[in-house]
């Protein structure tokens, strides 16, 4: 595993790290796209704070959403649907391996020693 897919893992676990998020990421597995209004609803919170979370998993690349223009009116409505459907399978080993082959990279921030004790 390289430095770069550190990165994207990293990033991923943190988009993942809030229970509302997780939440999402259910209810988008489950029903497929939905509109921003009913992610809020189902999830009973506001569109402003659903769409701050979505953001932050569209960022991470979990999922996606488009615009759809409904014919004759002048409405717009975001749509979101799931896009990462992988499996994601860590362990302190991996993530030790990972960090060691980063080297100066990620190394110097962790430190880390033989038994993985900090230093």
């Amino acid at each position: 595993m390289s430095c770069e897919e550190l990165e994207k893992i990293a990033k991923l676990l943190d988009a993942l790290a809030h229970p509302l998020r997780l939440c999402m990421v259910a209810l988008l597995w489950k029903h497929g796209s939905m509109y921003l209004a009913e992610i809020a609803e189902h999830l009973g919170v506001s569109r402003a704070l659903a769409k701050i979370h979505l953001k932050k998993l569209e960022s991470a690349g979990i999922v996606e959403s488009s615009v759809v223009v409904e014919e004759g009116k002048a409405i717009a409505k975001r749509y979101y649907r799931l896009k990462w459907h992988g499996t994601l399978c860590l362990s302190p080993e991996l993530i030790a391996s990972i960090i060691e082959t980063c080297g100066g990279t990620h190394g110097e921030r962790c430190r880390m020693g033989e038994g993985g004790e900090e230093r």
